[in-house]
């Protein structure tokens, strides 16, 4: 992370074409968006990755406390496979604890990309993931709940149930075999209703069903 990365970011930012593709995009959805696309807007990209990084850690309401409950039942090995950043000692979101967190602590395997070299969707970070999440299982094998749950065997892909925001880390997972659920932006609780009907348990909190939708979220641009 350094201003070679903050400059590759902002080229990609301030890029016609993708600004037109996007705004295009954001056209369909919202039709009183005027026909002419407007000017690429001048953005700084070191403030807004920040921005994103900032808001990215704060806890799902709606899924922190379904993961909780998912630990407490005892039944499932939780793993995360998260796209992630190592941010330099100095800079406002360098941890020096990081899989010392503890939303990341809640997890049996927490595989952070920005450590193992490998991103999502590529193939090779699912087979990562497998392999980490047996490694947990037959590690634990001899344990209560591991003989309960037969980890001695394995897991196999068709047996892990894959969560992400993502369409194309969605339809790589599949390609690797595993079960997939849609996690979309501010309606996580969709997510959760899929995860009470695949588990049986009731996992979802006490926070209020409404939808977050990203133009009533106060955020301050800076450009």
């Amino acid at each position: 992370m350094d201003q070679e990365f903050f400059r590759g970011f902002s080229q990609d930012l301030h890029d016609p074409t993708r600004w037109e593709t996007f705004y295009k995009r954001e056209q369909n959805k919202n039709l009183s968006l005027p026909k002419e696309t407007p000017p690429v807007p001048s953005i700084d990209a070191e403030w807004l990755f920040s921005e994103m990084m900032t808001v990215s850690n704060s806890p799902d309401p709606w899924m922190f406390p379904a993961l909780r409950k998912l630990k407490e039942d005892g039944r499932f090995i939780l793993a995360a496979l998260s796209n992630t950043v190592i941010f330099p000692p100095g800079h406002k979101l360098h941890l020096d604890h990081f899989f010392e967190e503890p939303v990341r602590q809640i997890f049996d395997v927490f595989i952070s990309s920005a450590h193992v070299g490998i991103r999502k969707p590529d193939p090779a970070i699912y087979k990562l993931a497998l392999d980490r999440v047996n490694e947990f299982a037959k590690a634990n094998a001899h344990s209560a709940r591991g003989k309960s749950l037969s980890w001695g065997v394995g897991i196999r892909a068709e047996e892990v149930i894959f969560l992400d925001d993502i369409g194309e880390n969605l339809k790589e997972a599949r390609r690797q075999g595993l079960q997939t659920i849609k996690v979309n932006l501010g309606r996580a609780f969709e997510a959760v209703d899929e995860l009470e009907r695949v588990t049986g348990l009731k996992l979802a909190g006490d926070h209020p069903r409404i939808s977050v939708d990203r133009k009533d979220r106060k955020l301050k641009a800076k450009m």
